[in-house]
């Protein structure tokens, strides 16, 4: 009996690292985050900082941050300059954008990606360099592959859980960490109007041990698929549908379903909903075509929305 809540709390750990990486509601603001070919697509030095509250009022419920860089590289590796505007492409924000949009010329893409997710006494630190190709498809349209690699650290907190007895030698006190590679691949078909996507994330299977008796769980691969297409209505308005599919072995598959609105890129709303889980509502604007920020708030529709009020996720951007 006296082992038996640390064995019980290291079963629901098992369960929770089914699925380790974090939910986005705002991922189309920023697939960095999801898939490393994305790398380098866009002509600036492009910064992204993200963070999300998920289920308020719920104690020890989920939070995460992240930040992200990358920039295109030109053939010979140095980095995007006024004098090679043909690397990396610009987001049409009108119909006469569209009209005018060319791809761009086959260039490298190289970028850093640190997020932080604590969800109870579990903590989860990533940090991964992320590397892209892109390559030319005639005038319209471009496809990369991405690459990202580096280390994840995962602790375990046991001083803010307790135990039927604290002294027995199965329980180690403090922060028990484990340090485990991560890898990451993506690979993306993107142009003026469209975009088509698919990556996994956390290639390597990785054993997780928070004592020295038994293996807790294992980090497995999180598999996505995503595709949308811009109608644009009149020159300055475009409708964007747009999807999501999410695979962890062995949960339930994961679909979202998005449409976001924007006039010129200048101001945007939308909506998602995520089967079975919550329905969301975004708003954003641009400044100057250099700053942007999004909002998005997540309201559930499982049996856990009688005891939350909701997720917060909270995105800003910088282009140099």
């Amino acid at each position: 009996m006296k082992r038996f809540l640390f064995i019980a709390f290291m079963l629901l750990s098992t369960f929770v690292f089914a699925q380790q990486r974090p939910h986005y509601s705002q991922y189309f603001q920023n697939y960095d985050i999801i898939n490393p070919a994305v790398t380098g697509m866009y002509r600036a030095v492009n910064v992204k900082m993200g963070f999300r509250n998920q289920w308020l009022g719920v104690k020890d419920a989920p939070k995460t941050g992240y930040l992200t860089v990358h920039t295109p590289l030109n053939l010979d590796g140095s980095i995007l300059t006024a004098g090679s505007a043909d690397y990396g492409i610009e987001e049409p924000y009108t119909r006469s954008d569209k009209d005018s949009y060319m791809s761009s010329d086959n260039h490298h893409g190289i970028g850093f990606t640190a997020l932080n997710d604590e969800t109870g006494p579990i903590n989860r630190t990533t940090l991964n360099l992320t590397y892209a190709y892109h390559l030319m498809l005639g005038d319209l349209a471009n496809l990369s592959f991405g690459l990202g690699a580096g280390v994840s650290r995962i602790g375990l907190n046991t001083d803010v859980l307790m135990f039927e007895d604290p002294n027995d030698p199965v329980v180690t006190t403090g922060q028990i960490i484990n340090w485990t590679p991560d890898i990451n691949l993506g690979i993306y078909l993107y142009g003026s109007q469209f975009f088509v996507g698919a990556s996994m994330q956390q290639v390597l299977k990785t054993k997780l041990n928070f004592n020295d008796l038994t293996d807790q769980g294992a980090g497995v691969p999180h598999y996505f698929v995503t595709g949308g297409y811009r109608f644009f209505i009149g020159e300055d308005v475009s409708v964007i549908p747009s999807l999501m599919l999410k695979y962890v072995d062995p949960l339930p598959k994961a679909l979202d379903v998005n449409l976001k609105v924007a006039f010129r890129n200048n101001f945007w709303i939308g909506s998602s909903y995520r089967k079975k889980d919550a329905v969301a509502f975004l708003v954003g604007f641009t400044v100057n075509k250099m700053f942007d920020v999004g909002y998005a708030y997540d309201s559930s529709i499982s049996s856990i929305k009688t005891i939350n009020t909701g997720s917060h996720e909270f995105v800003l951007g910088i282009k140099f």
